[in-house]
């Protein structure tokens, strides 16, 4: 079998679970891919159907959900968490964190209290203390003012792991009045706990090796468990560089030896024990640091079969970001034979990231004939095997026929994978531009059940009415796609002015809905030279329309129409809005008309090249993602320089014009020397030439003397 390297990224201790994400995916902000055909990944664009651009850990839990039917509470972090807290579409495509948090019943929320601190040997000390008390509570052989001691003792035991402050020696005063044989056992047991907190990891592993066989179940048991764990600790200190780089020498052998044939042994005498699920988790750290990667793959197997929740230390939505952190990205279709962890490697292998590559032999995605070599592997799984060769027939080979021989049109079921199968032969049969593909997508879309598969659907279903010129079905009384965030992305790039015109006036449609329409094609109108069409139509922007606050998450501001209720300028004077277009329309050309427009574009951050509302409503989307296939609005966008350069060399336009043009041309490229009025580029001669003629042909204007420098 083929090996990689067992390159691990260094995590800080918390007993089994690393808390930063590795290979999968980023979860840092970044922005989702509206498209179904997603054949590279960015970390935030996943669906609920199994595909290569999916988070290898969407489509790993995906299916470990349809194995359980529960994935369990997750404590995966979000360092998104302002992104996914305003959503508000099950289609918009979605991160790992945000996915495993909606399948399980919620995320859990660490306790960072001094009695709890995450990531050090401290964090057991609530629940260790609770089950020694109630073990010295039902033991025999000790006094009754024994088991008051030891309890006494214990509670008063608060270590902090980061403190200067000693448990030992507390504890050694407070149980030196304890006798009999039993009593002294727990006492050396506690004297073990204690060191084990102060970090005395030496003293504490000869107090509990010296402990020996007591008789008492849970001594035996809870002694066996910590002899594992001090020594896994031990070995810990030492496993890692400077900068929290686990060294490649991984962990000192022998601790770790000692640490797994503990753990083992408490496991084997207590299978079903109080630590059997820690123990459990623990092991797979000794695997890690040990960099025995084959005995960590199979702990991970083991406990992704493993049907009892309860015998599973971490859920499995953390179990799954374990995985991917410290062994995933080094796994290839060679090094397993579990179906799902295998399926899922196979799917991230179809990846590719351009044409270009995907021709490379080398490094381009894996064939079909290496997929049917796994073909054996996936007994008892035949439909996951079926689905992966479909899988690279659409999204690698491109070939829609294929697929519809794979699926079968009778294929039905409501688990992920069911789901996967019904929408990649409906995607399949749009396609291949098969009449029936419209009834597929529905009916998928209708037997979507489970988190996010019906917004998926939708996806499909509204991709397919775009490309097919069917957009007004997308707003027809009764529609399927009932997702906000596809009819106003539809709206924004793809609708028509008709279709605007329509929506904005509907008032049986959603508020924001009409004001994304209206502010689109009120936009669109103004930028492209139709200013008869926008004095119309502007008269539906309500005169007590009131401007969205500056924090207001709606950035770019899409439906923020108050804008076109512009009153005009002081500094440069201008008329309304209205008026101005109405002057245009009248005469495109307008000197003060043109100037005008673009003080109110200039003001409202709205030229090409701002990062703000026009980036994203002029910049064409990918053909094969959500509004990539636009109604043509005519004519050219509207740019200020050049509307600056028309007016700078028409001698009619009067001086004043002509300087206000001068100077605008000139600070487009102010204060950085890059062009924000538009994409084009004028060299520093040029510059510098409309600077010379502001001074020269218009000495006594305020623009010329405002403008000390050009850039």
């Amino acid at each position: 079998m083929k090996l990689r390297p067992f390159a691990l990224a260094a995590i800080a201790f918390a007993a089994t679970f690393a808390i930063s994400p590795a290979q999968a995916s980023s979860d840092s902000t970044c922005y989702p891919t509206w498209k179904i055909r997603q054949t590279s990944n960015n970390g935030c664009s996943g669906t609920a159907l199994l595909s290569p651009g999916n988070d290898t850990r969407v489509n790993l839990l995906m299916l470990l959900y349809d194995r359980h039917g529960s994935v369990g509470v997750s404590n995966v972090p979000d360092y998104d968490s302002y992104y996914n807290d305003r959503r508000r579409s099950e289609a918009e495509p979605f991160s790992f964190p945000y996915f495993a948090g909606i399948l399980g019943p919620g995320r859990k929320e660490r306790d960072d209290s001094a009695d709890f601190p995450w990531g050090t040997r401290c964090m057991s000390n609530q629940s260790g203390s609770a089950s020694f008390i109630a073990a010295v509570g039902a033991a025999k052989g000790l006094s009754g003012a024994e088991r008051a001691t030891l309890a006494a003792a214990r509670s008063a035991m608060s270590p902090q792991c980061s403190s200067g402050e000693t448990a030992r020696a507390v504890a050694e005063v407070a149980i030196q009045n304890v006798s009999s044989k039993t009593g002294k056992a727990f006492a050396d047991y506690l004297i073990g706990a204690a060191a084990f907190y102060d970090g005395d990891l030496p003293g504490a592993r000869a107090a509990f090796t010296g402990i020996g066989k007591t008789g008492d179940n849970w001594l035996d048991a809870a002694t066996t468990y910590m002899i594992g764990r001090v020594a896994l600790n031990q070995a810990t200190e030492s496993a890692f560089g400077d900068y929290g780089d686990l060294d490649k020498e991984g962990g000192d052998k022998a601790l770790l030896a000692a640490a797994e044939n503990s753990l083992r042994a408490y496991l084997k005498g207590w299978p079903n024990g109080e630590y059997a699920a820690s123990a459990r988790g623990l092991l797979r750290r000794v695997y890690w640091l040990g960099q025995d990667r084959q005995k960590l793959l199979n702990e991970y197997i083991a406990q992704f079969a493993e049907k009892d929740a309860g015998k599973r230390n971490i859920s499995l939505a953390d179990l799954v970001q374990e995985l991917d952190i410290k062994l995933f990205g080094e796994l290839g279709p060679d090094d397993t034979s579990d179906p799902e962890l295998l399926a899922v490697i196979a799917l991230r292998e179809m990846r590719y990231y351009d044409e270009e590559s995907q021709q490379d032999s080398q490094n381009g995605p894996i064939s079909r004939a290496s997929i049917e070599a796994l073909r054996g592997r996936f007994a008892g799984q035949e439909d996951l095997f079926t689905y992966l060769l479909a899988a690279h027939a659409y999204y690698v080979e491109k070939n829609p026929d294929a697929v519809l021989k794979l699926i079968p049109a009778s294929t039905t079921g409501t688990s992920y994978l069911d789901y996967s199968r019904q929408l990649l032969r409906a995607v399949a049969m749009d396609e291949a531009s098969d009449a029936r593909a419209r009834g597929a997508l529905i009916s998928t879309l209708n037997a979507g059940k489970l988190p996010f598969q019906k917004g998926t659907a939708e996806l499909g279903l509204a991709m397919h009415l775009e490309r097919t010129k069917a957009l007004d079905l997308v707003y027809a009384a009764g529609s399927p796609i009932r997702d906000p965030e596809i009819r106003e992305i539809l709206l924004r790039y793809s609708a028509g002015a008709a279709l605007l015109r329509t929506r904005a006036a509907d008032k049986a449609a959603p508020a924001t809905e009409r004001n994304v329409a209206l502010y689109a094609l009120l936009y669109k109108q103004l930028t492209r030279g139709d200013y008869a069409g926008f004095v119309k139509d502007s008269a539906l922007v309500p005169a007590n329309a009131k401007r969205i606050a500056a924090d207001d998450y709606e950035t770019p501001r899409f439906s923020e129409v108050a804008v076109f209720n512009w009153a005009g300028s002081k500094d440069f004077a201008c008329p309304t809005l209205r008026t101005t277009a109405s002057t245009l329309a009248a005469n495109a050309k307008d000197p003060r008309g043109l100037l005008c427009l673009g003080e109110f574009v200039r003001t409202h951050g709205m030229d090409p090249d701002f990062y703000g509302v026009t980036e994203y409503l002029d910049e064409p989307r990918g053909k094969d993602e959500l509004g990539g296939n636009p109604a043509p609005f005519g004519g050219k966008r509207f740019s200020r320089l050049d509307a600056y350069k028309v007016i700078i060399a028409n001698p009619a336009a009067g001086a004043e014009n002509r300087a206000y043009a001068l100077h605008r041309a000139i600070r487009c490229y102010a204060p950085s020397g890059n062009n924000g009025c538009d994409d084009s580029e004028q060299t520093p001669a040029q510059r510098k030439a409309w600077f010379q003629q502001l001074k020269r042909e218009f000495p006594t204007s305020p623009w010329a003397k405002k403008l000390t420098v050009y850039w």
